[in-house]
């Protein structure tokens, strides 16, 4: 069973804890996070995501993931990042890009975005099975194809944000 905590919209803890698949009431958020890892050449690292119970399931997308219990975003993005590819991050090697709330009827979320260029080959990845099916390296273009052809997650719509990607070619909302 995972844990998350609850904040308000400006990311202050509510000290209140949910079980994941809770719904929350009207004004509490979760955190998430989203890793954006990019080589020197431009190209972002995208992942097939496994689990049916994904928002998209077994589209492409980036790393990313829900805090867990008495985590911060910069820890969760550390982890997510090594449960899902076998990624060692430190805490220096990310920089925090954009802090995005967003909700509809059931989902509430402060999602922050981080991008690194500390970025992997391929063949040394070790995927959780149970999270990822595979991995590639693409440019933003080739994600934005990817979307409208309904095979990456839809970032701007699913958080709300037309300006989502300006995140990476600016540096922040």
């Amino acid at each position: 069973m995972e844990y998350f905590d609850i904040y308000d919209k400006y990311g202050n803890f509510l000290h209140k804890t949910a079980l994941r698949g809770t719904p929350l009431n009207p004004g509490e958020y979760f955190m998430v996070i989203h890793v954006w890892i990019e080589r020197e050449d431009g190209r972002f690292l995208i992942q097939r995501r496994a689990k049916k119970t994904d928002p998209v399931p077994h589209q492409w997308a980036i790393t990313s993931g829900v805090t867990s219990q008495g985590e911060t975003p910069l820890e969760g993005a550390i982890r997510e990042v090594h449960e899902e590819l076998g990624l060692t991050l430190d805490s220096k090697d990310l920089e925090d890009r954009a802090r995005i709330v967003s909700h509809d009827e059931s989902y509430h979320t402060i999602t922050h975005v981080y991008h690194t260029f500390k970025a992997p080959k391929i063949d040394e990845l070790r995927y959780q099975k149970i999270e990822v099916l595979d991995a590639k390296y693409v440019t933003l273009p080739e994600i934005k194809s990817m979307i409208e052809k309904g095979e990456f997650w839809n970032y701007p719509e699913l958080l709300d944000e037309e300006n989502y990607f300006s995140i990476l070619e600016r540096g922040s909302l």
